[in-house]
């Protein structure tokens, strides 16, 4: 293996970190209000102007996280890459760790679908039947470094990132989501040209799609959707149009008519699959990138700015290795460099269960004391 492919199997989880950690700081908020605070926000700030953003209302105040320190998004990949590393790959095995790492409060930034899912687990769910209905990008964030850690091992890439994606998003646009961009990182690191690998991609998804549409009856997922993921995925990469704002233009006219009542707002950055997961494929899939002013641009869009942004950061680190990414800002830095070697041997995992999420845990709860110490204003708490 040649150094560069070592450094880009290594970039799938490094570029999803700081994807994550770039976009936190502003996670949620809108595109207006980031340039108000920021002016153009072209990287993670070395500290927070409060003065600016304290007009924008407590909330936006106490959910601001230390600078540098990732989210669940990160949180979850780093624990399906623990779990995958056990081999066989067992989806109870995967269960027992969201189970654990709620009830040790190490899980951080979670949504309401993640969190449906593990309280259905907790309570006894199978995993085939817990999955939250809905097609958010909660599963899809956490999955492209699987398409690193079975790089060669294509049947079992599919199986794996539409079981562990059902888990918790059980619905089959998410499941088929998901499984496209692990896709995508595999094709990737097999250096095939990107041109290829948005004509092939489609159909590589309508595949596998079928085949959960037409069996896996034990799995209580939503199909109502049928293969929508790999209809719209072929529609969009039909054209070829390098363009930024005509591409978010775009998907945005492909989404509309499947958003529903639970994503109101047509949004390049909103949480659904169609929108923020196809915004992130999109980009990282252009004929050209210069992956940290592209990261950035998706960051300036808002809404959930830092969980499309691990996505397409996981993408970009398989294109482009690591050289890109400011590593010295990961606060988790060794954790992370740790997990990204195990990517490339794949032998053995990495730490046990409950040394990984004490380590979260404590993140956790320093996270949690910061915030306490920026709603209290307390005298010389340093932003």
């Amino acid at each position: 293996m040649s150094t560069n492919s070592t450094d880009r199997i290594r970039g799938t989880l490094l570029g999803l970190a700081w994807g994550d950690v770039l976009g936190c700081p502003v996670e949620s908020w809108h595109s207006a209000d980031i340039e108000r605070v920021y002016g153009r926000y072209d990287g993670l700030p070395a500290g927070y102007p409060l003065d600016r953003i304290r007009p924008l209302g407590p909330r936006t105040v106490q959910r601001l996280r230390p600078l540098g320190l990732h989210s669940d998004d990160t949180q979850q990949a780093l624990a399906l890459i623990n779990v995958c590393l056990r081999p066989p790959w067992s989806v109870a095995l995967w269960a027992d760790w969201l189970v654990a790492g709620k009830r040790q409060r190490a899980w951080r930034g979670f949504g309401r679908n993640f969190s449906g899912a593990v309280s259905q687990l907790e309570r006894g769910q199978l995993p085939s039947g817990a999955g939250s209905t809905t097609a958010g990008i909660g599963a899809t964030m956490r999955i492209g470094p699987l398409g690193a850690l079975y790089r060669d091992q294509p049947e079992h890439l599919a199986k794996v990132a539409f079981e562990s994606s059902l888990v918790t998003h059980g619905d089959i646009r998410a499941g088929a989501f998901s499984y496209a961009i692990a896709a995508a990182v595999a094709a990737l690191l097999a250096d095939e040209p990107v041109a290829k690998i948005r004509q092939t991609l489609p159909t590589m998804v309508a595949k596998h799609e079928r085949a959960w549409l037409n069996g896996r009856p034990e799995w209580a997922i939503d199909r109502n959707a049928g293969p929508l993921v790999s209809r719209v995925l072929a529609e969009f990469f039909a054209t070829d149009d390098s363009d930024v704002e005509r591409v978010r233009q775009r998907l945005c006219q492909l989404a509309r008519p499947h958003l529903g009542d639970l994503y109101p707002k047509v949004h390049p950055n909103e949480a659904f699959v169609l929108l923020g997961g196809l915004h992130a494929l999109a980009l990282a899939l252009l004929p050209e990138v210069e992956p940290q002013a592209l990261l950035a641009d998706i960051v300036r869009q808002g809404e959930d700015a830092d969980t499309v942004a691990a996505i397409a950061g996981s993408l970009l680190g398989a294109r482009c290795g690591t050289g890109w990414i400011p590593r010295d800002r990961l606060l988790d830095r060794a954790s992370l460099e740790r997990y990204a070697d195990a990517l490339v041997t794949r032998h053995g995992h990495p730490e046990e269960r409950d040394t990984f999420l004490q380590r979260e845990a404590e993140w956790t709860r320093q996270e949690e004391s910061y915030q306490d110490n920026l709603a209290a204003r307390r005298p010389g708490f340093l932003f």
